[in-house]
């Protein structure tokens, strides 16, 4: 009853925009070519891969600082800098992932285990430098010990996701919590052992980040603010047609990636 009355209440809430005067302000555009996936660490530096998988850091002035060029090309699945400590990179089509730290420096890959991980769809680093892994031999949700090679939970999503239809783009852990979005259902949200606990039905998400107690995401042309805590909703319109990979916010900035390069605008106040 208490997640049927938690999800009517979202459905409730006010949507509010920003217009006129609360507009985007643009910076300056940092030209760029090739730039695929990205992530922010927690000093606004920007780090982005490339379509051969190369990982530029940008300062949060958009100042190319560091490069890291892998030993072989292959495209980078899943790129997250949250941590600041280590940088991890996921590649699917090899089922390896590296921790990289934050200076860059050459780091070996690491496999995941196929006895362990069937065939790892994304995965991701836990605050324990563990890995949360989507397990798509099993369909589960894994979280996996690298130092002695096990999976310590496993939770099945046959049950929370259609099998036939699914979509599991990204996911993240924040605030002691697991934030797993799928395309065709919503956000599922779970603990730190991998068990269930709710999904905020916001569907068509391919990425999304988190500023202090908001989880944020964009959306037809729109970057849409959500309290975790509140249930509180806001947006900021984007410029039309600016198809940006990834937006991140920090410090009254807003970063556009887009395949050619990174736009960096002042934020409207609040």
């Amino acid at each position: 009853m208490r997640a049927n009355t938690w999800r009517f209440l979202i459905l409730l809430l006010p949507f509010h925009g920003l217009t006129g005067q609360d507009s985007l302000r643009l910076i300056s555009s940092i030209p760029a070519s090739g730039l695929d996936k990205a992530s922010q660490d927690t000093y606004g530096n920007l780090y982005i891969s490339d379509t051969k998988g190369n990982i530029n850091k940008f300062d949060s002035t958009g100042k190319f600082l560091l490069n890291y060029s892998p030993q072989k090309l292959g495209t980078v699945t899943l790129l997250e800098a949250a941590n600041t400590v280590r940088i991890f990179v996921f590649y699917r089509d090899f089922q390896e992932y590296v921790a990289l730290e934050r200076f860059l420096g050459p780091q070996p890959n690491s496999l995941l285990d196929p006895d362990q991980i069937g065939f790892g769809r994304l995965a991701t680093m836990s605050s324990e430098y563990n890995l949360w892994v989507i397990d798509e031999a099993t369909f589960s949700l894994k979280k996996y010990d690298r130092q002695f090679n096990k999976v310590l939970y496993q939770t099945a999503l046959e049950l929370l996701l259609d099998p036939r239809d699914y979509d599991i783009t990204f996911l993240r852990e924040y605030q002691n919590n697991l934030y797993v979005s799928d395309r065709n259902s919503g956000v599922l949200v779970f603990d730190v052992f991998g068990s269930y606990k709710k999904k905020i039905p916001f569907k068509g998400i391919d990425f999304f980040s988190f500023q202090d107690e908001e989880m944020y995401y964009t959306l037809r042309d729109t970057l849409h603010f959500f309290h975790l805590y509140l249930f509180s909703t806001r947006s900021i319109p984007l410029p039309q047609g600016t198809k940006y990979r990834r937006v991140f916010v920090y410090n009254r900035k807003l970063y556009g990636i887009k395949p050619d390069g990174i736009d960096i605008y002042e934020l409207p106040r609040k």
